[in-house]
């Protein structure tokens, strides 16, 4: 790929958490580990809608709101309120990937910037990072809340780009998990690398990334290889 100092722009949700626990919430709860694939999804498409119509996209109220929706009517093991709170408390203190801190690590070390950038609020990306002892290495953590439309929308690069400074220091990146996060950052100008850790078929109708990599510390081999 490249052995300059790039900037990199990390997307926050799955491509850096694990939501694994969140599964677990739904599964504890009685509704079943599936709905929990099947609740994020809705909160991505009403963000996606209201950012399409010019209307503002909050994640965390979107996601409040879809648990409540998506779990009234089935079989739980308590109330519903209780319910929706335990999927948005295990939503809140997910943790990284294990891939990520030992990749992030790598990238400081080679010198390039980094960044997260998140339709969710940016303490999300914060906690993640100060409680796996990343703070320090990453240069900021970026939402496009008040400022700019929801990711894939062009606007949600270019600003990320501009409030970085990213022009003046060589490539940028995005790093998703997300095919339509990839393919967004691609029609912006950015350079992309999708993480595949599970072993997927990337669609052949979003525009493909520049690099496939299995973690993100393959990612780090591969900037500086």
């Amino acid at each position: 790929m490249t052995n300059k100092p790039v900037t990199i722009f990390f997307d926050v949700n799955e491509t850096l958490s694990d939501l694994t626990p969140v599964g677990d919430a739904f599964e504890a709860i009685g509704a079943g580990r599936g709905v929990s694939a099947t609740w994020f999804n809705t909160v991505l498409r009403d963000g996606f809608a209201l950012t399409s119509t010019g209307s503002q996209a909050r994640f965390l109220e979107i996601a409040q709101t879809n648990a409540r929706d998506i779990l009234r009517g089935l079989p739980l093991s308590g109330s519903l309120e209780s319910s929706v709170d335990a999927v948005l408390d295990a939503f809140s203190t997910v943790q990284l990937h294990a891939d990520v801190a030992p990749g992030i690590r790598a990238l400081h070390a080679a010198g390039h910037r980094l960044f997260t950038l998140s339709n969710g609020p940016a303490s999300t990306a914060e906690r993640l990072l100060r409680e796996a002892g990343l703070s320090d290495l990453v240069d900021g953590t970026l939402s496009v809340e008040e400022h700019a439309p929801w990711k894939p929308a062009r606007g949600a690069y270019e600003d990320a780009l501009t409030r970085t400074n990213a022009h003046a220091h060589g490539a940028a990146y995005l790093v998703a998990v997300h095919p339509w996060d990839i393919h967004g950052a691609a029609e912006a100008g950015l350079s992309t690398a999708w993480v595949n850790r599970g072993d997927s078929l990337y669609p052949p109708h979003f525009r493909a990334p520049t690099e496939t990599v299995l973690s993100i510390s393959e990612l780090a081999e591969r900037l500086d290889g």
